[in-house]
């Protein structure tokens, strides 16, 4: 067991050694939207999940190319389909930390502070302002790169007008480095032989 351990463990090492990663989109354009929104579950990629606060649903909203996003959705929480305003929160949970983080978000009315992103990564959490400039066709885009293994980010306290919208998160995900299968193979024989 000790070989088979010492053998994942070095795998891990290797890979995120090498580098290897993969660039994942989430820009929600694959799933049903409309006007009104379409609830959601919030499960478009095995790579993150989406959530909201207690009391709000998680709906796909079409029409993102008007609020300068990815035509032709946006994903966005509220209390229901039939709600006017979208202020709940989004959570965003990534069960293998993420890299070079980025996400748009849209449809701001107002000028100022207009909600809170909070960013917890391998430092620990970076809590920041959300600053509308009341332009909603332009996207606030969030360069989060400067953060490395993220492992959720939570986009709250939205004090917009109609809300918010998210759009186009893109990150990175480490991916087995090549022959790490076989490696992993070997080193399971080889441990195997030595408990025989």
């Amino acid at each position: 067991m000790k070989a088979i351990s010492a053998t994942l463990i070095c795998i891990a090492a290797c890979t995120a050694e090498a580098g290897l990663f993969q660039t994942v989109t989430v820009d929600f354009d694959d799933q049903a939207g409309g006007i009104p929104p379409i609830e959601t579950d919030g499960l478009f990629s095995s790579d993150v999940t989406f959530s909201t606060d207690a009391g709000n649903i998680l709906m796909i909203f079409s029409g993102a190319g008007f609020v300068g996003g990815s035509s032709p959705n946006t994903l966005t929480a509220g209390e229901s389909t039939s709600t006017s305003v979208f202020d709940g929160d989004i959570y965003m949970d990534f069960p293998v930390a993420a890299q070079s983080v980025s996400l748009d978000i849209l449809s701001d009315n107002d000028s100022g502070v207009i909600a809170s992103l909070n960013v917890i990564h391998s430092g620990g959490s970076t809590l920041m302002d959300i600053i509308g400039d009341g332009d909603f066709s332009t996207p606030i885009g969030m360069d989060l790169s400067a953060f490395s293994d993220v492992t959720r980010i939570e986009l709250f306290g939205i004090t917009d007008e109609f809300g918010l919208a998210i759009d186009n998160l893109v990150f990175d995900v480490p991916i087995p480095a090549p022959g790490s299968l076989a490696l992993f193979g070997i080193g399971a024989s080889l441990a195997m032989r030595r408990r025989r």
